[in-house]
């Protein structure tokens, strides 16, 4: 099974599309992840992937967004998972403009790891002008799993040269996504993939995804490509294209 673990659906954008896109990469469920800058654009968010994954249950699947700088921030998310089925949590701290080591943080953390639920971070660069780099800094996730043993936790644009595979490794609450980083150097340097493979110790640790959306579809097989292509076994290749998914998301 292929699961992309990494993709966004924005109002007004062509679903089937998407889902057809889907078919032909042979991809059969696909992460669709909340994203806003502000408490509006959040609920807008929310809102339409429960409607989406109501409509598609066995192609799609929602993690939703909350700001976790918000007094409520808690009591709103477990209400999204109680009612729309919500499967994790997707934070963005540039563009939501906390810091990741902000002690607010931590009670939505505890409350994902009470709710057995992964919590996917945007790390790395951002073009939005008002996105505040430095708090995509992946470093700032090694403490947090420190914090929080029992919360999982996926470090989204994984960065093969970065500190990321290390933090990854040594946390076992910790993975890393594939998503747009891995795929611009495995292209450049085939190789890199088991080499991380080798300095994670690990081939659990690994997400296929993709950062499509119905606008750049062709980002399924960008992402793709260079994990159909590495040099590992096919039960590595499976892991890694789904089958890690499939345990984070409880769907073995």
């Amino acid at each position: 099974m292929v699961i992309d673990f990494h993709t966004h659906i924005q109002p007004g954008t062509d679903v089937p599309h998407f889902l057809s896109e889907m078919d032909k990469e042979g991809i059969q469920l696909s992460v669709v992840l909340a994203l806003g800058q502000d408490q509006e654009e959040l609920e807008a968010s929310n809102r339409l992937i429960a409607g989406l994954v109501e409509k598609h249950p066995s192609r799609l699947t929602g993690f939703a967004s909350v700001t976790p700088t918000r007094k409520n921030a808690v009591k709103e998310f477990e209400e999204l998972v109680r009612n729309h089925g919500f499967r994790g949590l997707k934070l963005h701290p540039p563009i939501q403009h906390f810091s990741i080591d902000d002690p607010r943080v931590s009670p939505l953390m505890e409350k994902c790891a009470e709710l057995d639920l992964p919590v996917l971070f945007h790390t790395g660069g951002v073009f939005l002008r008002e996105g505040i780099i430095r708090y995509g800094d992946p470093l700032l996730i090694d403490e947090l799993a420190i914090r929080h043993p029992n919360t999982t936790m996926i470090i989204a644009h994984g960065n093969p040269f970065g500190p990321d595979p290390y933090i990854a490794g040594k946390h076992p609450n910790v993975y890393l996504d594939t998503t747009l980083t891995f795929a611009q150097i495995a292209r450049l340097i085939p190789r890199i993939g088991p080499e991380m493979l080798d300095w994670m110790r690990s081939d659990e640790k690994v997400l296929y995804g993709s950062d499509a959306n119905p606008n750049r579809t062709w980002r399924f097989k960008y992402n793709l490509d260079p994990i159909r292509e590495m040099d590992v076994s096919e039960e590595t290749r499976a892991k890694i294209l789904g089958g890690t998914a499939m345990k984070l998301l409880k769907l073995d």
